[in-house]
């Protein structure tokens, strides 16, 4: 599995999600396909080169309008198709930030309480309310993998790790090694890194405990994630309810077919 970094400019947590095996055995997820991302909008002239040299042509884009609007992506001149899907659907950070009674009407008509931003809260707003965006990710992905696509939230660790696990989950990546990779986000965003992602938080309008909001991947908080959505949808929860939300029924299999590769046996040994 690809758990370091890439060194591009600008990141803190840009992945390839690559790398893995399978639980089969005798297939490993295909590196140089997908990557993961934090934010990318301190991208450099450089770091628009590195992600040119990867082959990216297409980048999702998973925050919410307020985010997008107060740092964009930094694509000039890459010519990539860059598509905006936010999983929150610009409910969590509009473009105008809420006050606390306008959240609390909010609540009162749509039945999200917004003003919580604990982790396991958004986690859990995430799964209940926002299936579709979730499944309209994985399609997205599905779709675009052929070359390479990078997807990306701010931290690159909540809707960035659950959309992640989820593809991971659809081409049968086993439970340790996705919620392995879940959690290094913690050392990628630890350190001399913490700062400059709590400020881009903070800029963009994330408001809380920014510490933890900004830098935790407990990967007993997304155990509970995949645990709660085994329990209400059987063995193959997540493409139950990904299927349930909307998720095409053909993007499982075109993930597992552009994105598995045999096991180089004669490697395996060598290894």
């Amino acid at each position: 599995m690809s758990l370091d970094r890439i060194d591009i400019e600008g990141t803190f947590n840009f992945r390839d999600i690559g790398g893995s095996p399978t639980s089969a055995g005798d297939t490993t997820v295909a590196t140089g396909k997908v990557y993961r991302a934090d934010g990318l909008a301190q991208l450099t002239d450089k770091s628009r080169a590195d992600l040119r040299a990867l082959g990216i042509t297409t980048v999702v884009d998973l925050r919410d309008v307020g985010e997008r609007s107060k740092l964009p992506d930094a694509l000039d001149g890459l010519g990539v198709n860059h598509i905006e899907l936010p999983i929150f659907d610009d409910h969590f950070f509009p473009a105008k930030q809420l006050s606390r009674e306008e959240m609390k009407k909010a609540a009162e008509a749509t039945g999200m309480d917004l003003s919580d931003r604990s982790l396991s809260k958004i986690y859990d707003l995430m799964i209940g309310h926002f299936g579709t965006r979730l499944a309209m990710a994985v399609d997205v992905v599905a779709q675009s993998c052929g070359v390479a696509v990078v997807f990306h939230c701010s931290a690159g660790k909540d809707r960035t790790g659950v959309v992640a696990a989820f593809i991971q989950i659809l081409l049968v990546v086993g439970r340790h090694e996705i919620l392995e990779d879940y959690a290094i986000t913690s050392q990628h965003l630890s350190g001399g890194f913490l700062e400059n992602i709590v400020r881009n938080f903070a800029d963009a309008g994330i408001s809380g405990n920014l510490a933890e909001t900004a830098t935790a991947a407990p990967p007993e908080l997304m155990a509970k994630i995949l645990d709660s959505i085994e329990g209400k949808y059987g063995e193959n929860g997540v493409e139950a309810y990904l299927l349930e939300h909307g998720m095409a029924p053909e993007s499982p299999e075109k993930l597992r077919r552009q994105l598995l590769a045999p096991v180089n046996r004669e490697e395996s040994v060598q290894g």
